[in-house]
């Protein structure tokens, strides 16, 4: 496995482009499921989850070819139904082609969805999301069968605003015969991305800022071209990187009006932030302050994919902060290796995490067993005094096109061998 090493204890200087949206793509890439004809997604993240996804289609009967940030998608001959095992246990992502398949040939197949490990992540919302459009089931302690004689639109009431559940449930319900409302829904901005593809391709869906979709289905869908916005929580990342670190940086093409609840926290802690047409400027000197007490919440809340650098900052901060986690019961596993680096963050029931702040950080040899906890591990290894080394760079690369250049471009001293 590679190791990121990163020489901290310096600021942040310079500009950086936001690479497409990993939490846009994966579900739009699995909608194209549902056009007999090519969609082409330009600004694809080149991440090893979207190179995951690819090979998922291709499995299937998909031709899928890619030039640099371009995938096109040809879903004419899709053939079948049964999704491998090696792709399918690698992310959870996989589970958001059941509603697309179920819509295509009528049925799938497919070992429990792996990903990772922040908590107990249940499909039981997309599954009864999927119930209620027609779909039958049949399970095993690993493998998920699941088939329809055909769906229909009806009236759907989620238990919670999960955002595969949503996603699953529109791409099924685009594919059902009658109209669908989709009621406690998401309403994320990758919600927002994945209606306005469909609608591009021709399907008719409304209201997915509103917390209630209406989809009318059944209709032709046609081949079309579409550009996957920028990536929310990588800009959150590296805002929250020059927020603990220091300095000033541009975020090329950083999405507006997606960050507010993280750019709101930031302020708090004596950051400066100014909107540009084509970016944000993000500058912190002098103390950093604590923001108090942030809770993570379904979007506009504070996204829960961000709390994990954000503890970094807290951890800096002139005085204690507190991190109440809502959304999963395993977030702070990444604690462990922080404190080892110097943080003294004390987790309370797996929900609240209390971080004393005015900490000095020490490099170390640490360890990503996650996504954004690994993202968190090399936000601190910027801020720490000494050699960090981040060992599982696999995890990060996930969601990360090339983390080492992107904070090289804002004079980190950073590399991966």
């Amino acid at each position: 496995m590679k190791s990121i090493y990163i020489s901290g204890n310096a600021p942040l200087y310079g500009e950086v482009t936001i690479q497409g949206s990993k939490n846009a793509a994966l579900p739009i890439m699995a909608a194209a499921l549902l056009i007999p004809g090519i969609s082409v997604l330009k600004n694809c993240p080149r991440i090893a989850d979207v190179e995951y996804m690819c090979r998922l289609l291709q499995s299937i009967g998909c031709f899928v070819e890619r030039d640099k940030n371009e995938v096109r998608i040809d879903a004419s001959a899709v053939s079948r139904n049964r999704l491998p095992e090696e792709y399918v246990t690698m992310m959870r992502s996989s589970v958001m082609l059941m509603g697309p398949m179920l819509g295509r040939t009528g049925e799938v197949s497919l070992h429990y969805p792996g990903g990772c490990v922040i908590g107990d992540r249940p499909i039981d919302i997309h599954l009864k999301a999927l119930r209620s459009l027609g779909t039958c089931y049949s399970d095993s302690d690993q493998e998920l069968e699941a088939w329809t004689a055909g769906l229909r639109g009806t009236d759907i009431l989620l238990e919670f605003p999960s955002v595969g559940a949503t996603e699953n449930a529109v791409m099924a319900a685009v594919a059902a015969e009658g109209v669908t409302r989709i009621r406690r829904c998401a309403m994320e901005p990758e919600i927002g991305s994945l209606c306005a593809f469909l609608r591009c391709a021709g399907a008719d869906i409304r209201g997915e800022q509103t917390g209630c979709i209406t989809v009318r289905g059944g209709k032709a869908l046609h081949p079309c071209c579409f550009e996957i916005p920028s990536d929310r929580i990588v800009a959150g990342t590296y805002l929250c990187a020059c927020l603990a670190a220091g300095g000033e940086i541009f975020m090329k093409n950083s999405p507006e009006g997606q960050l507010n609840a993280m750019e709101d926290v930031a302020i708090r802690m004596g950051c400066s932030l100014r909107r540009g047409d084509e970016g944000l400027w993000v500058q912190r000197r002098g103390i950093l302050f604590s923001p108090g007490y942030v809770e993570t919440g379904s979007y506009p809340g504070f996204p829960t994919d961000l709390q994990s650098p954000l503890l970094v900052a807290m951890a800096l901060a002139d005085g204690e902060s507190r991190l109440k986690e809502t959304i999963f019961n395993d977030r702070f596993v990444v604690v462990a290796e922080l404190n080892r680096m110097g943080t003294e963050i004390d987790v309370q029931d797996n929900k609240l995490a209390c971080i004393p702040g005015g900490r000095r950080l020490t490099g170390r040899q640490v360890t990503a067993s996650e996504l954004r906890g690994g993202a968190a591990l090399v936000v601190a290894g910027l801020c720490a005094e000494g050699l960090t080394a981040v060992g599982n760079r696999y995890f990060i690369d996930r969601g990360y096109e090339d983390i080492c250049r992107d904070l090289r471009q804002l004079g980190a001293d950073i590399d991966s061998w």
